[in-house]
C-alpha cells in the first residue's frame, strides 16, 4: 500500500453519535455530489433522504439487520435515474429512445461518481459514512417503499453522521493488481497468493478467500440476489 495518500484513508464507519447534522450541512455534500463529472450532461442520479424512522428500520431489516441505517445522522438511497431525463425530454415533446441497457451502464456510473464525491466532502467535513450494498436483499419491496416510478433503480445507501469509533484502515490488494498497461494482465500464482496473504487481516478468521466466497462462489450471496434484481431491472425498464 502507498503511504502518502492524497486523501485521508477512507474507514467504514457503523457506529455513530446521536446528535444530528448542522443546518444546511446535508445540503453542501449533496451540492458537492453534483460537481461530479456526469455524462453527456445527463446527471442520471437521485438521492432519497429517508426521514421516516420506520422506514429506516425497515430498511435496515432488509439489508441484514443493519442497525447503523436507522442509527445514522442520515442515511441516503443511492439511484441510478433515467426518469427524470425522460421527463426533461417530454417537456418538449420528444420522446426518450430505447436503451435499457446502456441507460443502466451510464445512469450507475453518474450514481456511483455523484455517491463518492458526497463520501469525500462528507469526510472532509469530519462525518463517518458507509456504504450498505445489502439493500439488494430486500429490492423489490425497496422500490415500492420508496415509491420509485419506471426508469429508477436503487443501487446502494449510503449512511451519513458523526462517528462514534475509529476505525482500523483496511488492506487493499498490490497496486500492480489493479493498474495494468496496454492491456489487461492476468494475475499470476505468486500474485494471487500475496494479495490473499495481505488481506487476510481483514476477518477474524485470517481466511479472505472464504469471505469472498460467502457472496461470489457458488450458492452465495449474489446468485440468491440474483432472481429478485432480475426481475427489478424488468419492472423498472432496465432489461433487455
Amino acid at each position: 500500500m502507498i503511504a502518502d495518500l492524497i486523501l485521508a484513508p477512507h474507514r467504514s464507519v457503523r457506529a455513530f453519535r446521536p446528535e444530528p447534522l448542522p443546518e444546511g450541512m446535508l445540503e453542501r455534500v449533496i451540492a458537492e455530489a453534483q460537481r461530479a463529472p456526469t455524462d453527456a450532461t445527463g446527471q442520471m442520479y437521485s438521492f432519497i433522504r429517508i426521514t421516516s424512522a420506520t422506514v429506516r428500520r425497515r430498511i435496515a431489516e432488509i439489508s441484514g439487520d443493519q442497525s447503523h441505517v436507522a442509527a445514522a445522522s442520515e442515511f441516503l438511497m443511492v439511484c441510478a435515474d433515467i426518469h427524470r431525463l425522460e421527463s426533461v425530454l417530454g417537456s418538449r415533446g420528444r420522446r426518450a429512445g430505447s436503451y435499457p441497457a446502456t441507460g443502466l451502464h451510464f445512469a450507475t456510473v453518474d450514481a456511483a461518481l455523484a455517491a463518492q464525491r458526497m463520501i469525500d466532502a462528507a469526510e472532509a467535513l469530519g462525518l463517518g459514512t458507509v456504504c450498505i450494498g445489502g439493500i439488494l436483499n430486500g429490492i423489490e419491496e425497496l422500490v415500492g417503499l420508496l415509491a420509485l416510478p419506471r426508469g429508477v433503480l436503487p443501487l446502494f445507501g449510503v449512511c451519513l453522521g458523526w462517528p462514534a469509533e475509529t476505525p482500523h484502515e483496511r488492506p487493499r490488494v498490490a497496486l500492480s493488481s489493479v493498474l495494468h498497461d496496454d492491456r489487461y494482465r492476468g494475475q499470476t500464482g505468486d500474485e494471487i497468493e500475496a494479495d490473499v496473504a495481505a488481506m487476510a487481516v481483514i476477518t477474524r478468521s485470517r481466511d479472505w478467500v472464504g469471505v469472498l466466497a460467502q457472496y461470489f462462489a457458488e450458492g452465495g450471496t449474489m446468485e440468491e440476489r440474483e432472481a429478485g434484481l432480475r426481475r427489478v431491472l424488468e419492472r423498472q425498464g432496465f432489461a433487455w
